[in-house]
């Protein structure tokens, strides 16, 4: 999915910094960024504002920071993780495809893979990469999947009560958009 950082900057309320520049989908590692990427730094064990260095030197277009920026294309944000579901938003709502959202208590990698592997052959889809079905691997789905996808297969985890309902509540599974 591809964003200008000026339109990501009135969707997260964020300022930025920097030119505008088009980003090609998203990354929360620095180990993975794909040149053209947003990178997303995540504050969890470690702080993802920490890889930032090695994210710019591996292609990321623009990063989001609550951190005063430096250098490139940054859009100041309160809450990287907030931004993230609201990146996938943002993504959601372009998707014109049909959205399936996968879940349960075990084989959801298995029954993705299965659902995408069936529709691969005569449409153009994304999935969730291995199981990356949380609240930051559901919105990075989004965000890299590809603006003309017809289906989009989501593997939804929980690790808590409400975490699928607000899986749902971004994804609207089941309808295009």
């Amino acid at each position: 999915m591809r964003f200008s950082t000026a339109e990501l900057a009135v969707q997260l309320g964020g300022e930025l910094v920097g030119p505008d520049v088009t980003v090609n989908g998203a990354s929360i590692d620095s180990r993975i960024t794909r040149p053209g990427q947003l990178f997303i730094p995540i504050v969890a064990e470690r702080d993802g504002h920490d890889f930032l260095p090695a994210a710019r030197a591996a292609g990321a277009a623009a990063y989001l920071t609550t951190r005063p920026p430096d250098g490139g294309t940054a859009i100041v944000v309160a809450d990287t993780r907030q931004a993230l579901r609201t990146v996938g938003a943002v993504a959601r709502a372009r998707l014109r495809g049909e959205v399936i959202g996968i879940t349960g208590s075990v084989g959801k990698t298995t029954t993705k893979d299965l659902v995408a592997g069936c529709l691969a052959p005569r449409f153009n889809i994304a999935a969730s990469e291995r199981s990356l079905n949380n609240e930051l691997g559901v919105p990075l789905t989004l965000s890299n999947a590809p603006e003309d996808a017809q289906w989009v297969v989501l593997e939804m985890g929980a690790r808590g009560i409400g975490h699928i309902r607000e899986l749902v509540e971004l994804t609207h599974p089941g309808s295009a958009s």
